[in-house]
């Protein structure tokens, strides 16, 4: 293959060198000028689509040329498209020449290209962009232009790249592979609603392709036009059709536009096609969560869970569909697997799914999960550790084991006495078990933490309607309801109120 390259290298030069023996104007010198730009435009598909760009060469010269167009990270939402090779490939193929469509250059031109841009292309990159530079006029063809824009979009400088996008456009409107590279650079820069009109304008001048109507699809569903982005997804696949990145597409363009049925038959497609993809079974059963219907989204976790694809985050979502179904035990297990999955790392998670069994009065069940957080690797701590001990202590007080509740509530009070909850939790104790001066302290320290004030002076004021103490409980409610006015409190000031007027009459 490198003596072939040589080869075609030589018949250029052969060529360049015969357009300068023939005498401007003559038929000779046309014929070998288009014969010059079809051997170039060979070289330069060579150049693109084979390991020569990198190919050995003497030990001298500089190679510094750069074999990819400004990769994107890993986990990007433009990388699946972007960083595909043969996207890269053609990028790299836009140095070549499309002669009857696109600007001509004069023999002088050509050959000044030839000599000197040539070269530097296949090599020093950073030469190639001073002598073009310098080779950029207002009256040179905008070849010119375009290629040294290439060169900034290969060296990651889109600024420039995209300026001499746009010049090349300015002096050959129709030059498609421009608006495409222009399109391109704007995406990769994050410009995505400038990007739209030259990718437009590169499918009307017939540049549509896979990639153009897939970046397309992309940009219109980062700008919010999901309609828009649904058709070029479609016209997407239309030449990709096995592309699972333009048919995930499609999948987020439909579930945008309400288009709940059609994303699931295609998610039920792309499942069969890729099974051991767990971000597609997760995607299904967040659409059956969004349409209401829990147990078809628990029934895919649980399929994903059983073929021991689930992560952390899917089994905890497993396990709330469970709880949103009155199944605690079913739940349980799913959090607890959740929390073997993650090996405690997230114990915040844990303590959500507990705080869940909690309000809901599962306590058996959250009695299992509390000594499962307190058997794993990493032990909660700090505010984890706090709340933990909150939520044990509200299963201890629900279950008879109020002594055990009580003091574990009093040893957070003494580490951290101004957290409001085990204050209150702390007063429900005491009121409940006929303590009143010791829960009336607690509620009164409550009542200055901010985010407690309301729910602390209406326990307070029951206490004192207790008592008998009607109209200091009024004047507790009123305080509470200038905190946060709330319509039950409404009606139980006004019974109290009401009361206290019986008193005193």
């Amino acid at each position: 293959m490198q003596n072939g390259f040589s080869l075609l290298f030589e018949n250029v030069n052969d060529l360049a060198d015969g357009l300068n023996a023939e005498p401007r104007g003559s038929r000779n010198l046309m014929r070998r000028y288009w014969k010059l730009m079809a051997v170039l435009n060979v070289v330069f598909g060579l150049v693109a689509s084979t390991p020569l760009i990198a190919a050995k060469k003497p030990a001298k010269e500089n190679n510094t040329a750069p074999t990819t167009f400004v990769p994107v990270p890993e986990g990007d939402d433009l990388a699946t498209i972007w960083n595909d090779p043969e996207f890269t490939k053609r990028l790299l193929g836009s140095y070549g020449f499309a002669t009857e469509i696109e600007p001509r250059m004069s023999p002088e031109e050509l050959q000044t290209y030839r000599d000197k841009v040539v070269p530097l292309v296949r090599g020093d990159h950073d030469k190639a962009i001073t002598d073009l530079t310098a080779l950029v006029k207002p009256g040179a063809s905008a070849i010119f232009d375009f290629t040294l824009g290439n060169l900034f979009f290969q060296a990651e400088n889109l600024t420039n790249a995209v300026k001499h996008f746009e010049a090349a456009i300015t002096k050959f409107p129709d030059f498609r592979r421009a608006h495409q590279n222009l399109g391109f650079a704007l995406v990769r820069d994050g410009k995505y609603a400038e990007a739209v009109k030259p990718l437009t304008r590169t499918i009307a001048l017939g540049g549509g392709d896979g990639k153009v109507f897939g970046l397309l699809g992309f940009v219109y569903t980062s700008i919010g036009r999901h309609v828009s982005a649904e058709a070029a997804y479609r016209q997407a696949l239309v030449f990709e059709p096995e592309n699972i990145e333009f048919k995930l597409g499609l999948v987020k363009g439909s579930i945008a536009t309400a288009n709940y049925d059609y994303a699931l038959a295609l998610l039920d497609e792309l499942i069969k096609e890729h099974p051991d993809r767990d971000s597609l079974w997760l995607l299904q059963a967040n659409i059956y969560i969004q349409i209401e219907k829990p147990a078809k989204a628990a029934i895919t976790l649980e399929l994903l869970r059983r073929a021991d694809k689930a992560n952390a985050r899917s089994l905890y979502l497993l396990g709330d569909l469970y709880m949103a179904q009155d199944s605690s035990d079913l739940a349980l297990g799913a959090y607890l697997a959740g929390l073997k999955k993650d090996q405690n790392q997230d114990t915040a998670r844990a303590l959500r799914a507990a705080q869940i069994l909690v309000s809901r009065g599962a306590w058996v069940e959250a009695e299992k999960l509390f000594a499962a957080v307190r058997s794993a690797p990493a032990v909660p701590s700090g505010a984890d550790e706090l709340k933990l001990l909150k939520l044990e202590s509200k299963v201890a007080m629900s279950t008879g084991a109020g002594q055990k509740a009580i003091e574990t509530l009093e040893e957070i009070v003494k580490k951290d006495p101004l957290d409001g909850e085990a204050l209150m939790l702390a007063g429900d104790y005491y009121a409940k078990n006929g303590h009143l001066e010791k829960a009336e302290f607690r509620y009164q320290a409550a009542a200055g933490i901010e985010g407690f004030q309301a729910d602390a002076l209406v326990k307070h004021a029951q206490l004192l309607v207790q008592s008998q103490k009607y109209a200091q409980a009024a004047e507790l409610l009123r305080k509470a309801q200038k905190v946060e006015s709330r319509e039950n409190v409404q009606r139980y000031l006004e019974k109290v109120e009401q009361l206290a007027r019986t008193v005193h009459s």
